[in-house]
């Protein structure tokens, strides 16, 4: 009888034990998945503003240079040929800062990919290690 009490005992010990690994792995899920969520949210939101803005000094210096062209050209202050090569100048301006933020965009993929590797590497090699130690720990019991 004594027996089928200790089982009991151990069943009960190994379904707490189970339960509080479950727990533990839960509310790491948990912390992790709000963590990135919140960080992935506000970098999607600081992308579309950038995104916007580029958009939307793209389209003002277009219109910039149109209306200032026509301007000097109808009042006859300049010729348009003598206004092109500063607003070409502004235009390189514009070019070498877009291509800056392109960089920066290369940078930003680089990590990502970086972050993903590193990831998949721990979730590849995760269940390798927790056996490892679990058959370690057995070796030591013994």
């Amino acid at each position: 009888m004594s027996s089928a009490t200790d089982k009991d005992q151990n069943n009960t010990v190994t379904k707490e034990s189970n339960d509080d690994v479950l727990q533990t792995f839960s509310k790491s899920c948990s912390m992790i998945y709000g963590k990135i969520s919140k960080k992935q949210f506000e970098y999607l939101q600081a992308i579309t503003n950038l995104q916007e803005d580029m958009l939307g000094s793209c389209n003002s210096l277009v219109k910039n240079q149109v209306d200032l062209i026509e301007e000097y050209s109808r009042y006859g202050k300049v010729y348009k040929e003598q206004i092109m090569p500063v607003i070409e100048a502004a235009n390189r301006t514009v070019e070498s800062y877009l291509n800056y933020l392109s960089f920066e965009y290369d940078l930003i993929l680089a990590r990502m990919l970086f972050h993903h590797k590193i990831l998949t590497l721990i979730n590849d090699s995760s269940p390798k290690l927790i056996q490892l130690y679990l058959e370690w720990i057995k070796v030591l019991k013994k």
